[in-house]
């Protein structure tokens, strides 16, 4: 299959290395169509943008970029933190309203909603390190909030499932199958990703493969998810940003 979009990028407006122009030539060096910002909601220790309101600012540099180039679209968007165990997110509504894409993710370092967040979000996180039965903890609650998350949301797709953090990758798939909400494929992060492919093969769901640029670099960089999906032989249709070889646009 062949790549025409990589949409989870990081700029300096969180954790990225690059700016966002660097990243759009980065994207046009490799023939994509289509980019997006990402950067991390804003209670993302150390990692997330100023406030909400950074993405509004995020919104008019990428109305500029596409303006100086023409030859790809770039889109504005969020890597939101679950921050309570109810799938509440970082981001309001009228923030998301105003994005191209949204993606949900678990992260370890978060600021929470409440107090209950910061023990079933974080610390059992945390905790999940040193006892299986934290880890087993950790799992229910991560798959509740992932669940809970999209079916609230109109989320595009979840970010590295079970990256670090444990999840039922299974039933996390069944979830987003039904609410039309990708998982991805993040060839950022080196970790086993064969179980989440078979779970959402089985459940009938659909996938993205993106890079998670930190750094221009590696924007576009999406080879070695495009060698797991092929491994189980996943039909490019039901990956959302690809399209058959030399077939030009996806319709």
């Amino acid at each position: 299959m062949e790549f025409f979009a990589d949409w989870h990028t990081h700029s300096t407006y969180s954790d990225g290395r690059g700016t966002i122009e660097q990243n759009v030539a980065a994207a046009v060096a490799r023939g994509l169509d289509e980019l997006a910002i990402t950067d991390h909601g804003p209670r993302n220790i150390i990692a997330g943008v100023k406030s909400p309101q950074t993405y509004l600012k995020i919104n008019s540099v990428i109305d500029n970029m596409n303006g100086k180039y023409p030859e790809i679209t770039v889109k504005c968007g969020a890597e939101a933190d679950i921050v309570a165990l109810d799938g509440t997110i970082d981001i309001p509504r009228q923030i998301i309203d105003r994005l191209d894409i949204l993606s949900v993710g678990i992260h370890p370092w978060i600021w929470p909603e409440s107090l209950e967040g910061a023990w079933s979000v974080v610390g059992v996180n945390q905790l999940a390190h040193f006892s299986r039965g934290f880890r087993d903890k950790a799992m229910v609650n991560n798959t509740k909030a992932l669940k809970e998350a999209v079916s609230k949301f109109d989320i595009d797709f979840i970010s590295h499932p079970d990256l670090g953090l444990p999840v039922d990758v299974a039933e996390l798939a069944s979830a987003c199958a039904s609410c039309d909400t990708s998982l991805e494929i993040n060839t950022g992060h080196h970790y086993d990703k064969e179980d989440l492919v078979k779970a959402a093969l089985k459940q009938g769901g659909n996938f993205v493969v993106n890079s998670d640029a930190h750094f221009p670099e590696t924007v576009g960089d999406l080879a070695s998810g495009g060698a797991l999906l092929e491994k189980f032989k996943v039909p490019w249709e039901r990956v959302l940003n690809a399209r058959e070889p030399n077939n030009g646009r996806r319709n």
